[in-house]
């Protein structure tokens, strides 16, 4: 269910039937930002305080608004030393928290959409790409192996993806999609020096969905699996990413 500070009326509705429930949240665009960075040459001791300073060019927030987090990659082109940082506001973080107390939640851990949904991916030796759209939001990309990730980004020209006809898709926008993809399996090769991907798991809008394996499925001569479905669409599977985050966290 989607949730947020100010709708307290959904807050009550759940917490009739869960409370007191521990809550696991799944922040979505656009609720963060990812930016990578440099690690800082400081103690790991001192790299929390460090990061707000490496990215406050790069954010428009007051550095006193910033809450971060950051993970690494799983493999990174060689040379490089980066962490991706996750930025978000605190104040709006502040007042999910405080509607998620009021209502008599425990507070879960929270994550992304990236972390949430590289858990929905086989188990393979080889990597596996996954594509998903939310409404208004871009298309995004994330290549995975083994419940780790190794790339993400934004695929341009489809925020509007969830309005696209058939024919609009089928008159070259899938095509234009397909050389999208190409760049990040090449990526994928020459930077990372990883195998050939095993396969793409697609959480689309249903319409899109269905057209967008049709004709993906010859060009990239691996399974492509459709995953969304009238009763499980993106956000269920993001929640379910989520928890299987958790069930591995609890098993640890």
């Amino acid at each position: 269910m989607q949730l947020d500070g100010w709708q307290r009326s959904s807050w009550a509705a759940l917490a009739k039937q869960h409370a007191p429930a521990r809550l696991q949240w799944v922040l979505t665009d656009p609720l963060y930002q990812i930016h990578a960075v440099d690690r800082p040459k400081v103690d790991d001791s001192e790299l929390a305080a460090a990061l707000p300073f490496a990215v406050k060019d790069l954010v428009n927030l007051p550095i006193d608004r910033i809450h971060l987090d950051y993970f690494q990659l799983a493999v990174q082109p060689s040379g490089s030393d980066k962490l991706q940082v996750v930025v978000a506001d605190k104040t709006k973080l502040a007042r999910l928290a405080a509607a998620q107390d009021d209502a008599g939640f425990q507070p879960g851990a929270i994550t992304i959409e990236e972390l949430a949904l590289v858990n929905l991916l086989p188990v393979h030796a080889r990597p596996q790409m996954l594509l998903w759209h939310r409404p208004g939001q871009p298309l995004k990309l994330l290549i995975g192996v083994e419940g780790q990730l190794l790339m993400y980004r934004q695929i341009r020209g489809f925020n509007q993806l969830d309005q696209l006809s058939n024919a609009e898709l089928e008159q070259g926008l899938v095509d234009a999609l397909y050389l999208e993809l190409q760049r990040s399996i090449d990526y994928l090769d020459r930077q990372l020096h990883q195998p050939a991907i095993a396969g793409i798991s697609l959480l689309l809008p249903l319409p899109q969905q269905t057209v967008i394996q049709r004709l993906l499925t010859p060009q990239l001569e691996v399974p492509v699996r459709a995953l969304t479905t009238q009763e499980h669409p993106v956000d269920h599977w993001l929640a379910h990413g989520a928890a299987l985050e958790r069930i591995d966290e609890t098993s640890s």
